[in-house]
């Protein structure tokens, strides 16, 4: 007995169970009194030797990706890889016999895209703009290579990517705060073109030396808005760094930036380039309007009065309207504003600007009003062949099904301006006359409002639906093309 209790006293029992790890340690066996450090080396004992290999594999594999990505962030991040190229594999409609007349449309305009920055890229690469006829270029926007920037995501889209890093490399060695000597810049022009052009361009590529560029784009012209309201002056000295001061600015010039500064401002991080357009919403959402939802297109800077003009949604007019619905969605449909404000004014467009041809009841369009909504001329320009694509987004955007009905009967018209010509191009304008054989004679060249009366419809105006005024040319207008694929 005594021995008995004297080894109990040289080995006294453990206040818990144990499992021996190694020669210097042992970790509790009841879970509940373990450590983390013990339990997770209780259960890595416990693997048989596969299973710790397979651990072992798997976390080496996950740490080695880890290491990886931050050496590549620090010494050649993803932006800066050129090359990179995302492509989604087109949707064959096979199913109606298409697939191969699809690829066949696709790879000709592809093509056509190639032969096209072919030319400009051997007879006017860094200028402005070709000139196909002479075979010479110009610098008429100041001198930035305004086709390269534009073309930009239309090469990137098209997978044209050695095309598309020609123009990169030019572009990141333009100083955007020069233009030609003497060259006033376009604030809008240079908005919607360059600085839309780079972003664009940057969201694609992920090349950062873009965004850099944007920015400086949106720095020069950042001066058009230093005037007492806030409503931008339409062109800006970039070379002095000074807006040219004018007393009006029209509607288009004025409410069709708002998109690229916010989404300059989202990129960047700086408020102030949202702020700064947001501002003009804010003025032309509370002026005065001679019906509700109807913008006079020009408006006095130092006031935010709509002074005068005609009411359209074709130049000078239509891209504000535009940019109502596309900031509503562009906000993921929070900013109740912009829809609030795209609903006025296409009820009211509905309401006062809508006509139908007297020779096809399918045959709708959309004409003007002057600056007090009350007289209404019976002129549909190209210009306004963007308003039945921007009905059929609108319309699935915010619930409309009857502007969908009214973009069908748009899109019908303008597809009617090109496929009843000898050409297959589309007029600038075309005219319609009312039911009292009154309109615009074909002649007239100054006064929008001037309705007189028509000598008897011909038998061309009768098949056609419409007649042609003075102006017939074609401009490479992308308005129709772009409602039909819509």
């Amino acid at each position: 007995m005594e021995k008995d209790a004297e080894a109990n006293r040289r080995s006294p029992v453990s206040p818990e169970p144990t499992i021996p790890l190694d020669d210097q340690d042992v970790v509790p066996l009841l879970r509940g009194e373990q450590t983390l450090r013990g339990r997770l080396r209780t259960g890595w004992y416990r693997m048989d030797r596969i299973a710790r290999l397979t651990t072992s594999l798997v976390m080496l594999i996950i740490g080695g990706a880890l290491v990886a990505r931050v050496l590549i962030e620090l010494f050649c991040p993803y932006d800066y890889w050129h090359n990179l190229q995302v492509t989604i594999p087109p949707k064959l409609d096979v199913g109606h016999h298409t697939a191969r007349t699809d690829k066949e449309r696709r790879d000709a305009v592809r093509d056509a895209m190639r032969h096209t920055w072919s030319g400009y890229h051997k007879y006017a690469f860094g200028h402005d703009e070709l000139l196909p006829v002479s075979n010479k270029s110009n610098d008429k926007w100041g001198g930035w290579g305004v086709t390269l920037i534009d073309a930009l995501d239309t090469l990137y889209i098209m997978e044209l990517y050695d095309e598309f890093n020609q123009g990169v490399t030019h572009v990141v060695d333009v100083d955007f705060s020069k233009a030609t000597p003497g060259y006033t810049t376009p604030f809008f022009e240079m908005v919607i073109r360059s600085l839309a052009g780079l972003l664009t361009a940057y969201e694609m590529s992920l090349d950062k030396r873009l965004l850099v560029k944007a920015q400086q784009v949106g720095d020069v012209l950042m001066p058009a808005f230093n005037t007492s309201s806030g409503l931008p002056y339409p062109r800006v000295d970039v070379n002095a760094g000074v807006a040219v001061h004018t007393s009006t600015v029209c509607l288009a010039e004025a409410g069709t930036v708002q998109l690229e500064y916010w989404k300059l401002s989202d990129l960047t991080g700086n408020p102030a380039y949202h702020q700064a357009a947001q501002r003009v919403v804010d003025i032309l959402d509370q002026t005065e309007k001679p019906y509700k939802g109807l913008y006079p297109i020009w408006v006095d800077i130092a006031t935010g009065k709509l002074t005068s003009g005609q009411i359209t949604f074709g130049a000078q007019g239509d891209s504000w309207y535009e940019y109502m619905l596309k900031q509503y969605i562009y906000s993921g449909r929070t900013h109740d504003q912009y829809r609030r404000m795209y609903e006025e004014s296409i009820d009211s467009m509905k309401q006062k600007m809508v006509r139908r041809s007297e020779f096809d009841d399918q045959m709708y369009y959309v004409g003007d009003l002057d600056f007090t909504a009350k007289k209404f001329s019976p002129k549909f320009q190209h210009l306004t062949c963007f308003v039945p694509g921007m009905l059929a987004l609108g319309s699935k955007t915010l619930d409309r099904p009857d502007d969908l009905e009214l973009a069908k009967q748009l899109t019908y018209t303008c597809f009617q301006m090109y496929n009843q010509t000898a050409t297959g191009l589309g007029p600038e304008y075309v005219l319609f006359r009312d039911s009292g054989d009154k309109g615009l004679l074909p002649t007239n060249r100054n006064n929008d409002f001037d309705i007189e009366d028509l000598p008897a419809a011909d038998s061309s105006e009768k098949n056609k639906g419409y007649y042609l005024g003075y102006d017939r040319g074609y401009l490479l207008r992308p308005e129709t093309v772009e409602s039909i694929m819509i």
